[in-house]
């Protein structure tokens, strides 16, 4: 019955490729088609061994050799171009919600391939000022947090990590801008705090650029008692 009701929608609203546009099989999982999949800029190369960057030689980039970080990893399954960046986009900003499932399959697999799904106790998105989530009606971060926490069975929460307030869009700055623009927004939900304690913590966001908001995160989770925390994302940019 699930079978014919899926061909009758199908008939009528076609399911589509978010990439090509080509119509999909009524009972295709997913909403980027196979071939597409394969053309989407893999993150793959030289990188730092830390933040996950593309560099020309050495071990770390120049960041990690010479800030801070509160993160112990980055990895990303794809690069910020392209395709992918026009699907990411899509995805924040046109109410393409549904790609978070082909999303977070391909960084489900970076997670198994660097075992932290054996290492990780808990699942923490990156987080939403409260308006911006109000606006936009969904964090796009917490909607892939929650596939890869159903896709690996580590347990999730939105409830820890809490924004302050509001911060101007942090693609229209510059890096030291960044930095100051991140100073002290993110607090810890006292009412959860015994949940990261001595905790792995996964951090989940769309996109890693200067790594400041991610750091930002890492450092009150790590303030607040956690032992690692590791970051996966969708894609990273190259400097």
């Amino acid at each position: 019955m699930k079978k014919i009701l899926n061909h009758f929608i199908n008939f009528f609203f076609p399911k589509v490729c978010s990439c090509c546009k080509r119509n999909l099989p009524a009972n295709y999982n997913g909403n980027i088609c196979s071939e597409c999949l394969n053309t989407l800029p893999k993150n793959v190369g030289l990188k730092c061994s830390t933040c996950d960057v593309q560099i020309q030689s050495q071990k770390h980039c120049y960041d990690c050799s010479h800030n801070k970080n509160y993160f112990d990893l980055i990895k990303a399954p794809y690069k910020y171009e392209k395709s992918v960046k026009v699907l990411i986009h899509n995805f924040k900003y046109s109410n393409r919600f549904f790609l978070a499932k082909n999303f977070s399959s391909a960084m489900v697999d970076v997670i198994l391939e660097n075992n932290w799904d054996k290492q990780t106790d808990i699942i923490i998105p990156v987080p939403l000022f409260i308006t911006r989530k109000f606006l936009r009606g969904y964090n796009q971060a917490a909607l892939i947090a929650d596939e890869i926490s159903k896709k690996t069975n580590i347990k999730y929460s939105d409830k820890i990590l809490i924004r302050k307030f509001y911060t101007k869009a942090q693609f229209a700055l510059n890096r030291k801008a960044r930095q100051e623009n991140l100073q002290q927004i993110f607090y810890i939900n006292k009412k959860y705090i015994d949940k990261i304690k001595n905790k792995n913590i996964l951090l989940v966001d769309d996109i890693v650029t200067t790594c400041a908001t991610v750091n930002s995160c890492a450092k009150v989770l790590k303030q607040a008692g956690a032992k690692k925390v590791f970051v996966i994302s969708i894609a990273r940019t190259s400097f």
